[in-house]
């Protein structure tokens, strides 16, 4: 009986260790995995969108708003390695912007967050 057990509990912990959350090629998918970052931008129910980036220490990782191909904010990390940062888009007036990931002067993954004056509405693109 112990034997069963044991083996049964086993069998569940190397399910569950084993098992990963399918990764979406998809061009409207939110997040952006690789080996040494692990990136994701999404918009949350008030109107912030949130930037996170799991990278290794030393790795240099760069943010940027963009609008019009104009850099509006860029901010630099390099000894981080978690960055969660929210933007409250509330307060920026309407357009089309775009948050970047930049890794060895390369945009990794990209977000596009158009902001409507007909109903307020934010779509993520």
């Amino acid at each position: 009986m112990k034997t069963i057990i044991l083996t049964l509990s086993l069998v569940l912990i190397a399910t569950f260790s084993f098992a990963q959350f399918p990764q979406s090629d998809s061009p409207d998918s939110c997040s952006y995995v690789t080996t040494d970052l692990r990136a994701s931008i999404y918009m949350d129910n008030n109107a912030l969108v949130n930037v996170k980036v799991a990278k290794h220490v030393g790795d240099q990782v760069k943010i940027r708003v963009k609008e019009n191909n104009k850099i509006l904010y860029q901010k630099s990390f390099k000894s981080w390695a978690l960055i969660d940062l929210k933007y409250d888009i509330d307060q920026f007036p309407m357009g089309e912007y775009t948050f970047e990931i930049v890794k060895d002067k390369e945009v990794v993954f990209a977000q596009t967050i158009k902001l409507e004056e007909t109903d307020g509405q934010l779509v993520l693109r």
